[in-house]
C-alpha cells in the first residue's frame, strides 16, 4: 500500500513540474503603443509632371510635452517644408523632366509615431509646338523709361480694338516688353532695329532685354475679356527686314509649350510719349 501511494506521489509530482516549467515561458503582455499622430488627408497624392505646391494635414491624438512635429522626404525634387498653419504642412513638388515618372515618400514623426505619404509624379510629355502667323504686328513706344528706351510690341491675329487697347473680343495676343539702348531713328516710323533680343525672366532692366513683367501671352473670350495671362519661361526676338519672329516657351495647364510666333510686312509702333498716365 505504501508503495502504491509512493508511486501517485511521484506522478502528481510530475505533472506538478509539469505545469509550472509551461507557466514559466509564458511572457507577459506588451502594451500597445499608444498613436499620437494621424494623418487626415490622402497617404497617396498623385501629380501631374509640372511644379507644384501641395499640401497634408494632420491630428495630434496625444500632445507629448517637447516634441515636434518633423517631417522629411527621400528624394530632393520635394522639398520647402512650411509648417506655418497648425496640423498643416505645405510643400513644393519639382517638375518632372524625365519620359518616365516617379515616386517619392513623405515622412511625417511626432514623438514616438508617424505616417508616410507616397507621391507619384507623371512623367513629363514632350512639348507642345506651335506656329503663330500674326496677322498684326503693333504696339506702342513710350520714350525712356528707367534709363532705356522702352518699345512695346503686340503680335495677334485680329489686332488691337477701336481705341488701341487689347480687348478685342476671340483675339490671341502675344506680348513683348523692350528695353534698347537707342530712340527711334524715324518717329514717324517707329520700329525696331534688325537683331536679337534675349527674354529677361529677372527684369535686371539690361538693355537690348524684354521683361517678364510686361511679356506674356493671353486668349480673350467673346465679349474681349482677357482669360489668364500665361508669362514666358524662355524666348528670343529676331528682327530681320520684312520679317520679324518672337520664339517663346510658356507653361499652360502645366504643360509646356514652344511658340513661334512669326509676322511678315511692314509695321510701326504708336508714340505714347505724350501721353499722360494718372
Amino acid at each position: 500500500m505504501k508503495k502504491i501511494f509512493s508511486l501517485f506521489a511521484v506522478v502528481a509530482l510530475l505533472f506538478t513540474s509539469c505545469e509550472k516549467a509551461a507557466e514559466d515561458k509564458t511572457q507577459p503582455e506588451q502594451p500597445t503603443p499608444t498613436e499620437q499622430i494621424k494623418l487626415v488627408t490622402n497617404d497617396t497624392m498623385k501629380v501631374s509632371s509640372g511644379s507644384a505646391m501641395a499640401f497634408i494635414k494632420y491630428e495630434i491624438l496625444e500632445l507629448v510635452e517637447g516634441a515636434k512635429v518633423e517631417v522629411s522626404a527621400n528624394v530632393d525634387w520635394i522639398y520647402d517644408f512650411k509648417q506655418n498653419e497648425q496640423n498643416k504642412i505645405s510643400f513644393t513638388i519639382g517638375a518632372n523632366p524625365e519620359a518616365v515618372g516617379r515616386e517619392g515618400i513623405i515622412t511625417v514623426t511626432y514623438d514616438k509615431s508617424q505616417f508616410n505619404v507616397t507621391v507619384i509624379q507623371e512623367l513629363s510629355e514632350a512639348p507642345t509646338s506651335i506656329v503663330f502667323e500674326a496677322e498684326f504686328l503693333q504696339g506702342k513706344y513710350y520714350g525712356v523709361q528707367g534709363g532705356l528706351f522702352n518699345y512695346y510690341l503686340v503680335f495677334s491675329d485680329l489686332g488691337l480694338d477701336a481705341n488701341n487697347m487689347y480687348s478685342t473680343p476671340n483675339a490671341h495676343y502675344y506680348f513683348v516688353d523692350l528695353y534698347l539702348p537707342n530712340a527711334p531713328e524715324d518717329m514717324e516710323n517707329i520700329v525696331v532695329p534688325n537683331g536679337e533680343y534675349e527674354y529677361d525672366i529677372t527684369n535686371s532692366g539690361w538693355p537690348n532685354t524684354f521683361t517678364h513683367s510686361f511679356s506674356w501671352y493671353h486668349i480673350n473670350d467673346e465679349t474681349g475679356f482677357q482669360l489668364g495671362t500665361a508669362h514666358y519661361d524662355t524666348g528670343k526676338l529676331i528682327v530681320e527686314d520684312g520679317k520679324v519672329t518672337l520664339e517663346v516657351t510658356l507653361t499652360i495647364d502645366a504643360r509646356q509649350e514652344n511658340h513661334k510666333v512669326v509676322y511678315e510686312g511692314d509695321w510701326s509702333l504708336i508714340d505714347c510719349t505724350n501721353e499722360v498716365y494718372e
